[in-house]
């Protein structure tokens, strides 16, 4: 017996090629775009339902001249990771064309049910498609993250046909002796915000001392979009702020940081509050899916009214460096300044800000350099 769940999301890729020559008939699947993909969802691969509603594969059936001999089929198709079968999906038994000729059929067609070689031979017809009972071990994974577990998968697909209704003596094309291709499924939903900020509506502060900042995050999708909102006082929950109009919505980029821009965005106004996120799109078989990460938030200082000291300002810039260079692993570094004063970020004699500094550094990312000679000075 198999059991059904809807409702999470996986990622498949295959690819077979033609085999068995000489039989008369053999079953070949084409990628039709799922390779495209970067998340199928399980409703999709679920033939008894509503089914895919975007290409995702073929079924290319090709058949000799059976000399008026009648040819019934069926399909089995099922998804594996190892021995745990994830989904299968099993057709009625239905009549080859008598004639030779190779029939291309879409995964839509075939969860449609209605697919009939243009009238050459019988209805392909849908009897079983779910979640085999043998993937009980990966449920509770696959439920909590409503994707595949990463890890290697394949498609496996056999046809068995017999002539004359001999059932006796059936011929089973595919199945294990078809070319695969094994893939490592990676999820791509992390998105973790470094700087500048706290969680929104934490409870605690992050003064921001630039109208320039430097935001930087991390993430697998590969193409974000920012979002910096103006935080209004009585309005402050994520949707009141999804509710109002950005000061700047950036273009979709791969980079990981991007800093406020001077033009082509509303200026950061010193005395306010802003929140900021980041959109990850993913291509799924459903459509574009657009992730948020969490809602940060700072406020923004004008550095000429407050009474905070040049070297807390100083060092703030600088432990927003670290956390842009290092992440977590910033942490300790940061702790270990703690009792140290800095006046200013100097680099060849010129005072940077952290941005400045970050641009800096940004023009010899992925190369190796040697420092030969490093000066901190302090303040006292």
């Amino acid at each position: 017996m198999r059991k059904k769940i809807r409702g999470f999301s996986y990622i498949f890729v295959f690819l077979w090629t033609p085999f068995l020559f000489g039989q008369d008939a053999s079953i070949v699947l084409e990628d039709f775009g799922i390779s495209q993909y970067q998340s199928i969802f399980i409703a999709d691969f679920d033939f008894l339902e509503v089914g895919a509603a975007e290409d995702l594969f073929n079924v290319v059936i090709s058949t000799n001249n059976f000399n008026d001999q009648q040819a019934s089929a069926n399909i089995f198709l099922e998804l594996k990771q190892n021995e745990n079968i994830l989904a299968t999906i099993q057709t009625n038994q239905f009549d080859l064309p008598r004639n030779s000729g190779f029939w291309r059929i879409s995964n839509k067609e075939l969860s449609a049910g209605n697919y009939n070689f243009n009238g050459f031979g019988g209805e392909i017809e849908i009897e079983d498609s779910g979640l085999d009972e043998t993937a009980d071990d990966l449920r509770d994974e696959i439920l909590a993250t409503s994707q595949i577990p990463v890890g290697s998968y394949k498609l496996i697909a056999q046809m068995t046909y017999v002539l004359n209704n001999d059932f006796s003596n059936p011929v089973t094309v595919g199945g294990e002796n078809v070319v695969q291709i094994d893939i490592t499924i990676t999820n791509p939903t992390l998105i973790n915000l470094i700087t500048p900020g706290v969680l929104l509506n934490s409870g605690f502060q992050y003064e921001l001392f630039t109208d320039r900042p430097v935001l930087q995050w991390n993430g697998n999708s590969g193409d974000y979009q920012v979002v910096v909102f103006k935080k209004q006082k009585e309005f402050s929950s994520i949707e009141d702020v999804l509710n109002s109009q950005p000061v700047w919505e950036s273009p979709r980029m791969a980079m990981l940081s991007v800093q406020y821009p001077d033009v082509g965005a509303l200026p950061l106004e010193y005395g306010s509050d802003y929140v900021w996120l980041v959109r990850s799109f993913i291509q799924t078989s459903s459509g574009e899916n657009a992730i948020n990460s969490e809602f940060w938030e700072f406020s923004l200082v004008d550095p000429s009214q407050t009474n905070t000291t040049q070297e807390s300002m100083a060092k703030q810039e600088l432990e927003i460096i670290l956390r842009q260079l290092l992440g977590d692993r910033a942490d300790a570094i940061i702790k270990q300044m703690e009792d140290y004063d800095l006046s200013s970020i100097r680099v060849n004699g010129s005072a940077l800000s952290a941005s400045e500094l970050y641009q800096f550094l940004e023009k010899y990312r992925d190369q190796e350099h040697e420092i030969y000679d490093l000066l901190i000075r302090s303040s006292n």
